[in-house]
């Protein structure tokens, strides 16, 4: 297994605070970022607490689908959210693990969000997801910025 250094992506949103823990946290708004294009997320389910679930669909632009599974760590509304999710192969066994923490400060409307993305487990297939994980992450970022600037 390739050692994955810790991933830290910071981003800066003309939003309240609330409006992008709501882009985490409700699934309508999730839906909308979650995937860098041409990727998307046809349904997701959250139980936004301690040891609560979190179940995200995928899909692909072949139409295939690739569920994704996790729990929540930490929250703290609004200002923290720490998290597991793990991608499933066809079996159902996770592909890798990986923990989220999504900090979010605010100050004179504009809310800053810093995450950090941890592997705590790859599989021997992780390495073509794992390596384009910071790409796909900045570029839902920047739709969920998108999204959340265009509503709030």
């Amino acid at each position: 297994m390739a050692d994955y250094p810790p991933l830290h992506i910071a981003r800066t949103f003309n939003s309240p605070r609330q409006a992008v823990w709501d882009a985490w946290t409700k699934p309508k708004l999730f839906k909308q970022w979650y995937m860098p294009h041409p990727f998307s997320v046809p349904s997701c389910e959250f139980d936004v607490r301690p040891g609560g679930a979190i179940h995200i669909d995928t899909q692909a632009p072949d139409g295939s689908i690739m569920p994704l599974i996790g729990t929540y760590i930490v929250v703290e509304e609004p200002s923290k959210l720490v998290f597991t999710n793990s991608p499933l192969d066809a079996a159902g066994q996770k592909l890798f693990e990986i923990q989220h923490t999504v900090e979010l400060t605010e100050s004179d409307g504009v809310t800053t969000l810093h995450i950090t993305s941890e592997v705590l487990m790859a599989g021997p297939h992780a390495e073509q997801f794992l390596s384009g994980m910071k790409p796909g992450l900045e570029q839902a970022l920047d739709q969920m910025k998108e999204i959340v600037e265009a509503n709030y």
